[in-house]
């Protein structure tokens, strides 16, 4: 899931001249209000979506990944449609929410339900930290961005491959390069603020962005810590 929408969304703009970020340290207080109370309804979206994909159970799991997919895209194309922007990012949140709720109740179902709430406090402190780092640094994280896309196509092609070859011991690596991955992803998309224009678009698509990194920095660390029970996603 992640993987798609890095690929799209890595490359987007982020103004590296130090020279403006004054001027973007301005706008970006607005921006990044609408950010963080963008991010806590889609969370709610995801925790109702998980209801409800526990519910339905595993022969929704595929559709609700292809329509995560097709909202990812919708998303982008129509990020300054307001409204519609809103509807298609708590559509997306909801469908993730149904993906990941069923992965969470195969862990609670195998004895691990510490482990899903070791992984959630674990994300929940490293967001914050990461985040308040990303908030405060005046050093130009745009140099990142060729690292990070290059990080992110290497660790899809392993994750494909693990899939037919891989074991246990890659499966772990591949799990702590996820976790370490989508840490310097949820940096850079939080730092990039500072620098984008205060517009419901551009915050849509930072929410968009943040949602995905934290997501996925829950999932492999919860793979880290259960051992894969709940599968792969």
């Amino acid at each position: 899931m992640g993987g798609a929408r890095k690929v799209e969304d890595v490359m987007s703009y982020f103004p590296s001249e130090q020279t403006q970020a004054r001027e973007a340290g301005r706008l970006s207080a607005g921006l990044l209000g609408k950010v963080f109370g963008l991010l806590a309804f889609s969370l709610v979206f995801a925790a109702v979506g998980g209801v409800v994909g526990v519910q339905l159970g595993r022969s929704w799991f595929l559709p609700f990944v292809i329509a995560e997919f097709a909202l990812i895209f919708a998303i982008q194309a129509l990020r300054d449609r307001e409204g519609l922007n809103f509807a298609l990012l708590y559509a997306f949140a909801f469908a993730s929410g149904a993906t990941i709720g069923p992965i969470i109740e195969r862990y609670i179902a195998a004895g691990m339900a510490s482990a899903v709430l070791q992984a959630g406090v674990v994300t929940a402190v490293m967001t914050a930290g990461l985040g308040s780092y990303a908030l405060v640094t005046r050093r130009d994280l745009s140099r990142l961005q060729p690292f990070l896309f290059a990080g992110l196509l290497g660790l899809v092609v392993a994750m494909i491959v693990n899939i037919f070859v891989g074991g246990s011991v890659m499966y772990g690596v591949l799990s702590w390069a996820g976790a370490l991955l989508f840490s310097g992803m949820l940096v850079f998309d939080v730092n990039r603020a500072k620098y984008l224009p205060d517009t419901m678009g551009n915050a849509v698509v930072v929410t968009l962005g943040i949602y995905l990194d934290v997501v996925n920095l829950f999932l492999f660390i919860l793979r880290i810590l259960g051992g894969g029970v709940g599968g792969r996603r």
